[in-house]
């Protein structure tokens, strides 16, 4: 079982109350994430010349390739 699947079984295990408490805290994380990529974003815009921004872009999809296969 993944650790996704885990949380998924425990949280529906919880009353409906408890289930929408964690429904509405993850959705509070998803937004400040959103709001802090947005700000980061806006700050380093431009610092990277193109050879070092597609080096940097490779780096990440690389690390979320190894994120979503463990």
């Amino acid at each position: 079982m993944t650790v996704i699947e885990t949380i998924v079984r425990d949280i529906q295990s919880l009353s409906l109350r408890e289930q929408v408490q964690v429904a509405r805290y993850v959705q509070r994380l998803s937004a400040t994430a959103r709001r802090k990529r947005a700000t980061v974003l806006r700050k380093t815009h431009g610092s990277l010349d193109d050879a070092d921004g597609r080096v940097f872009e490779e780096a990440v999809a690389e690390s979320r390739k190894m994120e979503a296969h463990g």
